[in-house]
């Protein structure tokens, strides 16, 4: 419990940035499952985008020797993870910021410039339904969002444990998503909110 004047706050109420360490080892099995589901959505040739996370990072199996498939991202792990296999891997330059061993600033900003995609896998720190979808910093917000501007269509893959949170900065509304997949403990009155806004919610 924090103290405030007239009384207390539960810590849970504050939503804070876990490192690359403590994220992964958060609901590995939900995000396994996750990314398996949201693998379906993956063509077999063409261009996708993958962010930073540790939920996208699941991805990694599934785009590994893909001869036909360009995956850019902005993540270190992912492309450290893909990089040595036949998939055409672009890794975005860019500042690197520690807590998500992500490229973000100008320079990222700038290569996205150069790159339109099929499909954007994307992670997400929280989700309110009148908020949208959030993460702590600026410069990741800020990717995300020109991940969206450049591609077709765009995928967020959540667990259930980040529903109901947000943090600084929104990098898109609802409305702006095209599908969620997420697991069966997703709030179903969030869910509800989330189709009438017209996104596809998948549950693995």
């Amino acid at each position: 419990m924090r103290r405030v004047h007239g009384g207390a706050i539960a810590l849970d109420r504050f939503s804070r940035e876990y490192s690359v360490a403590e994220r992964r080892s958060l609901n590995n099995e939900v995000k396994q499952k996750i990314s398996a589901v949201a693998v379906q959505y993956l063509p077999l040739s063409g261009t996708i985008f993958v962010d930073a996370g540790t939920t996208t990072e699941f991805l990694f199996p599934f785009l590994r020797d893909k001869n036909e498939l360009t995956v850019v991202t902005n993540s270190l792990l992912l492309a450290t993870d893909i990089g040595d296999s036949t998939t055409n891997v672009i890794l975005l330059s860019g500042r690197i910021r520690p807590i998500t061993l992500s490229a973000v600033g100008d320079l990222a900003l700038n290569a996205m410039e150069n790159f339109h995609a099929d499909i954007a896998f994307l992670g997400t720190n929280g989700v309110d339904v009148k908020i949208g979808f959030t993460t702590p910093d600026s410069d990741e917000s800020a990717v995300k969002r020109k991940m969206i501007a450049h591609a077709r269509e765009t995928i967020v893959m959540v667990d259930s444990s980040k529903f109901g949170k947000s943090f600084a900065t929104r990098f898109a509304k609802l409305s702006e998503i095209d599908r969620v997949v997420t697991d069966i403990g997703a709030d179903n009155a969030a869910v509800q909110e989330m189709e009438k806004a017209g996104i596809e919610v998948v549950l693995a």
